[in-house]
C-alpha cells in the first residue's frame, strides 16, 4: 500500500522527551517553544528522589536538569541549547545572521536578570531577601527594560516581535521571564506598565495560539476532583489518565454510605465515577471522562481514524468487562467458576490475536496501538491486563502467548506517571 512519504519535520516531529522537575523553572522556555513550534513531545517530571537516582545514571550530559532525549537517542542538556534546538528545527529561528546574533544577545540579557533573581531567592535572611527583591524591581529592571524597549522599538517600530518578521526564542525568553514575574499567571506584567511596547508585545507571544493554549492547560492542570469508591473499578482508567498526562487531581473516594448522601446532589447519570472541573461543571461515564482527561492532556490521536480505531479498543476492551462482571455477579460458585474458565479460554484467547494484529499494525507492534504516543486505547487495555493480576504490577498471564501486546504492557507501565502511581496506588481487592 502506497503512503504519502513524511517530510523531515514531520519525522522529528515526536518522540522528544523532556526531563525535568515538576515546576516551570528552567525547563519552561523549552516547553513554551515545543507548543509555540506545534511539536509534540513527553514533558517528563521528576520528583526530588527520582532525580537522584536519574543524576546516579550518568545519562544528562552536565550532570543537571533539564535535558532532552531526542528520537534517536540523542541527549542535550542546557535550556537555553534546548530552546534553540528546538526553535531551529521548529521554525523559530532568525533566519539572518545579524539578528540570530541579537536574539542571542537578548537571551544573556535575560539570564542576567535571571542570575540577579536566583540570588534574591537563595538569600535565607528575610530581610536581606526583601531588600534585594526590591533592588531588582527598582533598579535592575527600572534602567534596562528601556534597552528593551528600543530594541523591539527597532523593529517594525515595535509593533512585532524582537527581530524578524515572527516569533522566535529571543520573544519566547523574554516572555518567560515576565511570565515568571507574574507567578505563570497570565496577566499583564507590572515591571511592563511603563513600557506600552514590551508590554504590547507580551500579550502579542501569549496570543500565540498554542501558547494561549498551552498556558490554559496550566491553569486546568489543577482543580479537577474525580469522586468514585475506594476502589480501582470503572475509576481507574481516569485515575491512569491523569497521572499519564502529569495533570493535578483530587482522588476523592466515598464509603457506600457517603455515595448515599453524594447521589443525592444528583451526579450527571446518577453513578460514579464522576469528575468536577475547575469551573464547576461536572461530568460522568468513566470512558467519557477518561477521553476528556486525555483530550486535554495531549494523549489523544491527532488523526481522525487513529481516533476511531482507539474507540473500537475501547468498545472492545468494554466487551471485556461486560463478561468479566457476568462472571463476578454470579452467586453460584460452581457456576462462577465456569464462566471464569470460559471467559480466560475462550473469550480471552480467541480475541487477544486480533488486538495483537491491531498492535502489529502500527510500526511493527513496536510502539502503541495508534500513532506515536501513548493514548486512551493503551491505556484501557493497560487497565483490563492489569485488573487480571489483581493490579500487581506482574507481566499478565493472559498475554505469555502474545509478545507484541505483553511488550506493550510493559511499555504502558514503564510511562514515568503511571510506574509511580501503580507502585504507590491504594492497594484494593479490585
Amino acid at each position: 500500500c502506497a503512503s504519502a512519504p513524511k517530510n523531515h519535520l514531520q519525522e522529528t516531529m515526536s518522540g522528544y522527551k523532556l526531563y525535568y522537575l515538576d515546576a516551570r523553572g528552567r525547563a519552561e522556555i523549552i516547553r513554551l517553544s515545543f507548543v509555540a513550534a506545534n511539536m509534540e513531545y513527553e514533558d517528563i517530571r521528576f520528583t526530588r528522589e527520582e532525580w537522584v537516582k536519574e543524576k546516579e545514571s550518568g545519562r544528562p550530559p552536565l550532570g543537571q536538569v533539564p535535558f532532552l532525549v531526542t528520537p534517536d537517542g540523542k541527549v542535550l542538556g542546557q535550556s537555553q541549547a534546548i530552546m534553540k534546538y528546538v526553535c531551529r528545527i521548529g521554525g523559530l529561528s532568525p533566519t539572518d545572521s545579524f539578528d540570530e546574533a541579537i536574539a542571542d544577545m537578548i537571551v544573556g540579557g535575560v539570564e542576567d536578570f535571571f542570575q540577579a533573581l536566583i540570588k534574591v531567592f537563595i538569600e535565607k535572611e528575610e530581610a536581606k531577601k526583601t531588600e534585594l527583591m526590591k533592588e531588582f524591581l527598582e533598579e535592575t529592571l527600572a534602567n534596562r527594560l528601556p534597552k528593551y524597549e528600543n530594541i523591539l522599538k527597532a523593529n517594525n517600530e515595535g509593533k512585532g516581535f524582537f527581530v524578524g518578521d515572527k516569533l522566535t526564542y529571543a520573544d519566547i525568553i523574554f516572555f518567560d521571564l515576565m511570565n515568571f514575574l507574574e507567578k505563570g499567571e497570565p496577566t499583564a506584567p507590572k515591571a511592563l506598565e511603563k513600557f506600552p511596547l514590551l508590554a504590547a508585545h507580551h500579550k502579542r507571544v501569549l496570543d500565540v495560539p498554542e501558547i494561549k493554549k498551552w498556558n490554559h492547560l496550566q491553569e486546568t492542570m489543577s482543580g479537577y476532583k474525580l469522586y468514585y469508591f475506594d476502589v480501582r473499578g470503572r475509576a481507574e482508567i481516569v485515575r491512569l489518565s491523569f497521572v499519564a498526562a502529569n495533570m493535578e487531581y483530587e482522588d476523592i473516594r466515598f464509603t457506600r454510605e457517603e455515595w448515599v448522601k453524594e447521589k443525592e446532589c444528583e451526579p450527571p447519570l446518577g453513578q460514579a465515577p464522576f469528575l468536577v472541573t475547575p469551573d464547576g461543571k461536572v461530568l460522568g461515564q468513566s470512558q467519557a471522562i477518561m477521553k476528556y482527561v486525555c483530550r486535554i492532556g495531549g494523549l489523544s490521536p491527532t488523526d481522525s481514524f487513529d481516533e476511531a480505531i482507539a474507540d473500537m479498543i475501547v468498545g472492545g476492551v468494554e466487551d471485556f468487562f461486560q463478561a468479566l462482571i457476568k462472571a463476578h455477579m454470579e452467586k453460584e460458585e460452581a457456576k462462577k467458576t465456569e464462566l471464569m474458565k470460559e471467559f480466560f479460554e475462550e473469550t480471552l484467547a480467541n480475541r487477544l490475536p486480533r488486538y495483537e494484529n491491531i498492535l502489529k499494525a502500527n510500526n511493527e507492534g513496536k510502539g502503541f496501538f495508534v500513532g506515536d504516543k501513548l493514548t486512551y486505547a493503551d491505556i484501557i487495555f493497560f487497565d483490563l491486563m492489569n485488573l487480571l493480576e489483581k493490579g500487581e504490577p506482574t507481566a499478565p498471564k493472559a498475554l505469555e502467548k502474545f509478545p507484541l501486546l505483553a511488550a506493550h504492557h510493559k511499555r504502558v507501565l514503564d510511562v514515568p506517571g503511571i510506574k509511580k502511581w501503580v507502585e504507590t496506588r491504594p492497594k484494593t481487592e479490585h
